[in-house]
């Protein structure tokens, strides 16, 4: 028998099925019993259809070798297709249909919250296992999908697609500080130490053979600590709003929850990176003091071509209305959009950097040498079903664990012009 796919297959046998109930009625019509071409023919059509059979086994047990394999991180030609096939068929609506009404999640939603639940356990972090996403699958599709590196989206400073993705690509959006270039370490277990460099750049000395670099002081090195918090959100749902299924309740979900667990995770990398502790720093966000920035960020031997700025709304209002006097031409090159620079640098506006009240504040950074974000599992969704039930609403949440710290000082420069 030739190769074939496994709907082709399934066509197939339904075929031979249906001729042998041809040969039964065929003599059933007649009011006979089945003579010797009968029985031969009825023979033939169950040999062809046992031999479908272990070809529908063959292909099936293939396919879920590839599905774990993918899941499991093996690569492959086609892994990565694998994978966005999966994706696809994820139902996010239908696996909480399948919750709510009190029963197990299903296909390609049941692969996904085994290895994720796997993946949570070896992070030790807890999930409840109700449906979950494995961080895996949210990073392939991340850096291959619609916010991934190629995208449109890649370096946008302030924006994030409005779109929703259909399968788990709407769930892996990235955060800000990632958008920034910043360090993630992600598949983490418990607390995890980087070690680190006390200085962005290592001491080197320079000495004639067999003279000992005296003068050169030895390298310190310390660490990190990354400690995984969870970061939680919900929203309540109506039952027949679950019913009706379709894209509305994955946009809720990765429209909003997701979101704004993005953006509190944003605050507290950035919260490391810039303390809030009020210390009295009078550096002014400036145009004057960028350029300052510049200088302080290359003799702590950080490369000028890796910083991006990112400002709060009181200070994109400076950044707006400066000029560079020698050149009488504007700081922010507003070209478009979604790729505005100042001085020549990825520029991006928040509000999540500490609370300034209302005083402009400023990074000028090498995000990926200044702090680090740790990604521990993926997205547990827990779906509780009675808490509002009187309502006829059920309540969906969704839980993601992640870690923050600074790294090295040098390689931020901090702006805010507070008071003592």
């Amino acid at each position: 028998m030739q190769d074939l796919p496994i709907k082709d297959l399934q066509q197939l046998r339904e075929r031979y099925v249906a001729e042998r109930e041809d040969v039964k009625k065929a003599a059933e019509l007649e009011d006979r019993d089945f003579n010797d071409t009968d029985i031969a023919e009825l023979e033939r059509l169950a040999n062809e259809i046992r031999n479908v059979d272990k070809q529908l086994k063959v292909k099936r047990e293939d396919q879920a070798i590839a599905k774990s394999a993918v899941l499991a991180g093996e690569t492959s030609d086609g892994a990565t297709a694998e994978l966005r096939a999966m994706s696809k068929r994820f139902d996010l609506g239908h696996a909480i249909r399948e919750i709510t009404q009190g029963k197990r999640v299903t296909g390609v939603a049941a692969e996904y919250t085994a290895e994720a639940v796997r993946e949570a356990s070896n992070a030790g972090v807890a999930v409840k296992g109700q449906l979950t996403i494995p961080g895996k699958v949210l990073r392939d599709l991340g850096d291959a999908g619609e916010f991934g590196a190629g995208s449109s989206l890649t370096n946008s400073p302030a924006f994030v697609g409005t779109g929703v993705a259909s399968g788990v690509e709407g769930l892996s959006a990235p955060t800000m500080f990632e958008r920034m270039g910043g360090r993630v370490l992600s598949g983490l277990t418990n607390n995890m130490n980087i070690p680190l460099v006390n200085t962005s750049e290592t001491n080197i000395g320079s000495v004639a053979e067999g003279v000992a670099p005296t003068s050169v002081a030895g390298t310190a090195v310390s660490n990190k600590t990354l400690t995984p918090t969870r970061y939680s959100g919900y929203v309540t749902i109506t039952e027949q709003l679950i019913l009706q299924g379709g894209p509305v309740v994955q946009q809720l979900i990765s429209g909003d929850i997701i979101k704004q667990i993005n953006r509190q995770i944003d605050k507290d990398v950035f919260l490391a990176i810039m303390p809030d502790d009020a210390d009295g720093d009078a550096v002014e966000f400036t145009v004057a003091n960028l350029l300052a920035g510049e200088a302080s960020l290359v003799n702590n031997g950080v490369e000028l071509s890796n910083v991006s700025i990112i400002t709060d709304t009181a200070g994109h209002g400076v950044i707006d209305s400066a000029v560079l006097v020698t050149g009488v031409s504007a700081a922010l090159n507003r070209d478009s959009v979604s790729n505005m620079s100042a001085l020549g640098y990825p520029y991006y506006v928040t509000d999540l950097l500490p609370d300034t009240a209302g005083t402009a504040a400023g990074i000028m950074m090498d995000a990926n040498l200044a702090g680090a974000l740790g990604l521990y599992g993926g997205l547990d969704v827990v779906i509780n079903p009675y808490s509002l039930d009187v309502n006829h609403q059920v309540r969906v949440s969704v839980h993601k664990y992640a870690g923050t710290t600074a790294l090295h000082a040098g390689a931020a420069y901090t702006m805010r012009d507070e008071t003592a």
